[in-house]
């Protein structure tokens, strides 16, 4: 299989011009949109959370893609998502693009170097809010997190109820850094919750 520089040579082009047109940067152009999301940690999912399905995410090494399944009653969705955000050190707002794959598309890209996390996703509705909680398996178990889309002028929620501490801005909790996060340092951020009583 050939690379793009051998092609551009077999063409007759010494180079390519790399420099990015505007509207076509990753994360702009007329399918991406902004996504902006609220997160908090939880210590447990809420006895009220319903509609639990599982969520397999690959994190692609070295880019901004990931490759999702996710477990619908009727059948499994793949979909390649690309996430850029719009401010760097700040996980809060994203834009993202998607794309939906057929099964065999998945299981060719899943070839690609990447670091995978599982979880289950429940869904939840509290003072008229909707939330994603966020039941993470494997070597995530323990870690609960819950959130929900807002508005880019809509203002952010009080600490819920049923959560204990915001961690919207905080990078330990956005998928790609919990994807490569050592056991150690996925332990650390579980025992900041942790304890043995129930949210009822």
């Amino acid at each position: 299989m050939g690379t793009t520089k051998g092609m551009l040579a077999a063409c007759g082009k010494s180079e390519l011009k790399l420099d990015d047109m505007r509207g076509r940067r990753p994360g702009e152009g007329r399918y991406a949109h902004v996504e902006r999301e609220q997160r908090w940690q939880l210590r447990m999912v809420p006895s009220d959370a319903t509609n639990a399905r599982l969520i397999i995410d690959h994190y692609i090494v070295d880019t901004t893609l990931r490759l999702r399944m996710v477990e619908e009653p009727d059948g499994a969705v793949y979909k390649l998502s690309q996430k850029v955000r719009a401010t760097v050190d700040n996980p809060e707002m994203v834009k993202i693009t998607n794309t939906y794959l057929t099964a065999n598309e998945f299981d060719l890209l899943c070839i690609l170097p990447c670091s995978i996390i599982a979880k289950n996703r429940w869904s939840l509705t509290s003072e008229g809010h909707e939330f994603a909680v966020d039941e993470f398996r494997g070597r995530h178990f323990g870690l609960v997190l819950a959130e929900r889309e807002f508005g880019e002028d809509e203002a952010r929620l009080a600490v819920p109820e049923f959560a204990v501490v915001e961690v919207t801005q905080d990078n330990q909790y956005s998928g790609g850094w919990l994807s490569t996060a050592t056991d150690a340092e996925i332990h650390r951020l579980i025992a900041t919750v942790t304890d043995d009583r129930r949210i009822s």
